[in-house]
């Protein structure tokens, strides 16, 4: 359907719905209202738009509500702007003009019939009897079954399934990267006792005891690690405000930001005590004549 305002043309798709989308579909307005069950009754030519319809129509800034626009030459006046639904597996849910269903049949769609029906229930053990209960509705109203009917109980699976094996992967992942990390740092830290092994030896001779040569270079591996845990927080960040910036939805929370620090502290600590513990038991005499 072609949607006009002032000189602008856009394609789109309208439908037609009830007053109570909003609640069915967890998609609540941010500006204006939603049609009523008067408007529906009464047949208002009304018309609720998705922000990309907004973007496109609109795109000086002028306030949509209140504006009339033609649909197919037929005038709607914008009563509301729906919030941000985003993209989905059928498109830009956001492009989209909801009218009340009765002036969309009479006015736009030329038919009798709506196309469909949607439901929410409560909880998914309801949604097999929900179904059969619906399904024999149906059956005593057309008298044959015509329709069919469609539960999102399998989409929901196959996305939790997705999310499972996503983040089985992305831990793997990350564990992989751990491991790969803490080796380095092993490396860094057996490189770094090698050549402080006269520095070992002077400590050892001037009274430092073997636990304080482990705590030495335990904490300066957790520190490293600890600054590379902060780079990594603030990078992190940085990439989500660009990925916003491109309208892209992140969702930053302290959980995962705390835990991927702790990692890298931890890593610090336990690939860090193999080479502390070579440079504690160092023998001092030995230390003191390395070069």
């Amino acid at each position: 359907q072609i949607v006009r305002f002032s000189s602008i043309d856009y394609a789109t798709t309208i439908q037609g719905t009830g007053p109570d989308l909003p609640s069915v579909r967890d998609w609540p307005v941010t500006t204006g209202t939603f049609f009523s069950d008067k408007d529906v009754r009464s047949y208002a030519p009304v018309a609720v738009l998705g922000k990309t319809i907004v973007q496109k129509l609109f795109p000086y800034g002028d306030d949509p509500i209140g504006a009339y626009i033609l649909i197919n030459n037929t005038p709607f006046e914008v009563i509301g702007i729906m919030s941000e639904k985003g993209a989905s597996f059928g498109g830009d849910q956001d492009d989209t003009v909801f009218v009340p269903f009765t002036t969309g049949l009479i006015r736009l769609f030329g038919g009798a019939y709506l196309n469909g029906l949607t439901v929410k229930i409560t909880s998914l053990d309801q949604m097999p009897q929900t179904q059969e209960s619906i399904r024999q509705v149906l059956l005593e109203r057309h008298r044959t079954e015509d329709f069919n009917i469609r539960n999102m109980a399998s989409f929901i699976d196959m996305i939790s399934e997705t999310q499972a094996t996503l983040t089985i992967l992305l831990g793997a992942v990350a564990a992989i990267s751990l491991l790969v990390g803490g080796i380095g740092v092993m490396n860094i830290m057996l490189v770094s006792i090698t050549e402080r092994t006269r520095e070992i030896g002077i400590r050892m001779a001037t009274g430092a005891r073997m636990r304080d040569i482990f705590v030495q270079f335990n904490t300066e591996s957790a520190v490293v690690c600890t600054v590379g845990g902060l780079i990594g927080i603030a990078l992190g960040f940085a990439v989500g405000f660009l990925l916003r910036a491109f309208d892209l939805n992140v969702v930053f929370s302290a959980g995962p930001s705390l835990m991927a620090f702790a990692c890298a502290f931890l890593t610090g600590l336990v690939f860090s005590y193999w080479p502390a513990r070579q440079a504690a038991r160092l023998d001092p005499v030995i230390a003191l004549s390395s070069e």
